[in-house]
């Protein structure tokens, strides 16, 4: 049964503590980590691991309670060894489980985000060099570097390297980034599962047809995962990256995340707070804040989940200058409810990290 109809109406008012998190529950801080920046294969190992050290000292000194490093690429790498993805480093050094446990060390949470779907983008990489029939397609039928969540061998290879990641380095969470489709609208499914949709008579029925596909094939994929973890790893919580209130209808991406929430299988969502004077003019903050509001609305109506935005302080749509503005948005997010944030990313956060120290910006507990 499609239950997305469930999320169509937004309230008008939606009451703020229906966001709050439980009394006591610590607010998430975290910070996403490139870990190609410690990566370098042209010096040792001990000089990788004292730019590691330093980095998370500071880190700590910003009042980050969690890192958020990236597991792997989405040019279809491994930050660690042991699974079918080539790794980073030609080594094979284990740059995730090192930083692992120098982030424990700290008493830091480590939740590792993973690009699910991601595979060379344009062209396929990685594990799709290998497997080019799992791969989506576009319009002229030519593969995409993006794995299809429809075809069934290609679902049970992600699922497994959830798994593999989360016994690896037995982490407090996992954050999914790229979960989800494209931004195509023309994108198309495997050849397998292109073959085993019906054929509607209309063109329209067919559009129609193929996106409410692509929905439940990649909510089966979200099931499976959580069911694995759930079932594997209890505790460990599931996150989402997600654009925003609007991906999950009829959206070229696909991205159900409310009936994710109400099916249990997600604990964290980190709404993208991707909104710029580059990209939205002198509203941005209105939009900033609109879309953690109708995001959470939605939340909020699906079911029990953490909400948390993604501080870009430098992306592809623009960038915050200086740390003072950060200030804006974390105070735009508490108003609207949301207990927590995830800084994205390290290389471009440390150039505020002074500043933020100073002025306890990430110490949301405080």
């Amino acid at each position: 049964m499609d239950k997305r109809w469930k999320y169509t109406t937004l309230p008008v008012l939606v009451l703020l503590t229906a966001y709050l998190p439980a009394t006591g529950a610590e607010p998430f801080s975290g910070v996403y980590v490139h870990l190609n920046e410690f990566g370098d294969g042209s010096t040792g190992v001990e000089v990788r691991e004292a730019r590691m050290d330093e980095a998370l000292d500071i880190m700590c000194a910003c009042g980050f309670t969690t890192v958020i490093p990236y597991a792997n690429t989405t040019s279809g790498k491994a930050f660690w060894p042991g699974t079918s993805l080539a790794t980073v480093n030609a080594d094979g050094w284990d740059i995730l489980g090192v930083f692992a446990r120098k982030a424990r060390e700290r008493s830091l949470k480590v939740m590792p985000a993973l690009c699910l779907l991601a595979s060379g983008h344009d062209a396929p990489a990685g594990i799709l060099e290998t497997h080019p029939d799992w791969a989506l397609r576009d319009a002229s039928g030519a593969p995409l570097g993006w794995l299809s969540p429809a075809h069934p061998e290609a679902r049970v290879w992600i699922v497994e390297l959830v798994k593999q990641l989360a016994a690896h380095i037995q982490p407090d969470g996992i954050m999914f980034d790229y979960a989800r489709y494209p931004n195509q609208r023309d994108a198309q499914l495997d050849p397998v599962s292109t073959a085993s949709l019906e054929s509607p008579t209309t063109d329209e029925q067919a559009e129609v047809h193929l996106q409410r596909y692509k929905e439940e094939a990649l909510s089966q994929l979200m099931a499976s995962i959580a069911g694995a973890l759930r079932s594997e790893h209890p505790g460990l919580r599931i996150g989402l990256y997600t654009w925003g209130p609007h991906v999950p209808f009829d959206h070229p991406v696909a991205q159900c995340w409310p009936d994710w929430i109400q099916d249990g299988h997600l604990d964290l969502l980190n709404v993208s707070g991707y909104c710029y004077p580059k990209n939205y003019g002198d509203s941005y903050l209105d939009v900033f804040e609109n879309r953690l509001r109708d995001a959470g609305a939605l939340a909020q109506k699906a079911g029990n989940v953490t909400l948390t935005f993604a501080l870009g302080v430098r992306t592809s749509h623009g960038e915050i200058a200086n740390a003072c503005e950060m200030e804006d948005y974390l105070a735009i997010a508490r108003q609207r409810g949301y207990s927590g944030m995830a800084a994205f990313a390290w290389g471009s956060m440390q150039h505020h990290a002074k500043e933020a120290s100073a002025r306890g910006y990430f110490r949301l507990s405080e």
